[in-house]
């Protein structure tokens, strides 16, 4: 199968890819530098932003199926660039799929971290809290999928930590540092998380048996609080545990959206997800974040 994959030279799209080549399939990369492609994909140019260019990379590819995961994350201040990116790159993504004589399968990796839940459970049959730019966007995204008429699946993960990424560049390096990383607020909250190759996984069986119309939670089977998580990770690395900071002023420091990311609230139920087969590798960060350690 010859996949499309947006946001390929990501933290995820790198995994994500790297275990489609070894599974046998032909990954094409959309990147807007070539060069910058994770090992074993052919390279297209094209810019989200930049709808033309989208339109002649997916005639390039011609891909069987399309896996989307570039996006604005949460941390984004500019509200404009998450819309911009997130739905009309969405938008014009999907517009040029249907321009194919074949119309491809289409993954949206969407996100249950949209707002916060108060620790309630959050499953696939009711509306998710949306409280922030980036969880308003990725909504829009999943509603533009379900009406464009292709066949697609819709993978909302929650917390994705691994052995690189914003899990190793920012959260360790900032736990190394000597004034320590701090969490925001009492860190109290449940955080779901998620291990990266779990998430691959799951991204997979979307893109190869996963039925089409459907929407799946990717989270792994222990929601833990977030102090916990990021002390769990201090302790694996020998350190210390982070210090706590007031939310209000982080708020002022870094915007109040990333702030929300993070001291939201949520179980989410990967019940779903795990009827079809799926299994988390890595059932608790209690695993998870020692094998994203090793391997960084």
């Amino acid at each position: 199968m010859r996949v499309l994959v947006t946001g390929a030279s990501g933290f995820l799209g790198r995994v994500a890819c790297a275990r489609l080549v070894e599974e046998g399939h032909e990954v094409v990369a959309l990147v807007r530098r070539p060069g910058s492609e994770p090992d074993g994909t052919r390279a297209v140019a094209g810019d989200l932003s930049e709808p033309a260019t989208v339109v002649a990379a997916v005639a390039d590819a011609a891909p069987d199926a399309v896996l989307h995961l570039a996006a604005e994350i949460a941390s984004q201040r500019n509200a404009a660039k998450v819309w911009t990116v997130n739905v009309e790159g969405t938008r014009a993504l999907l517009n040029a799929c249907r321009t194919l004589e074949t119309p491809p399968r289409v993954v949206f990796t969407s996100t249950v971290v949209t707002g916060d839940a108060g620790g309630a459970l959050l499953t696939e049959d009711e509306p998710l809290p949306v409280a922030t730019p980036y969880g308003r966007s990725k909504q829009e995204g999943e509603r533009l999928l379900a009406e464009s008429g292709l066949p697609y699946v819709i993978v909302r993960p929650s917390h994705v930590y691994g052995p690189s990424g914003w899990y190793v560049d920012e959260l360790v390096a900032r736990l190394r540092q000597p004034g320590r990383f701090c969490v925001i607020g009492k860190g109290t909250n449940l955080w779901d998380v998620v291990h990266v190759d779990d998430v691959a996984t799951a991204l997979l069986l979307a893109l190869t048996t996963l039925p089409a119309g459907e929407t799946y939670h990717c989270v792994d089977d222990t929601p833990i609080a977030y102090y916990d998580f990021m002390a769990l990770t201090a302790r694996t690395l020998g350190l210390n545990p982070p210090r706590r900071i007031p939310a209000p002023l982080v708020r002022v420091i870094a915007g109040g959206a990333a702030v929300d990311a993070v001291v939201r609230s949520a179980r989410s139920s990967n019940a779903k997800l795990k009827a079809t087969g799926w299994t988390p590798r890595h059932a608790s960060a209690e695993t998870g974040v020692p094998a994203a350690l090793s391997a960084a």
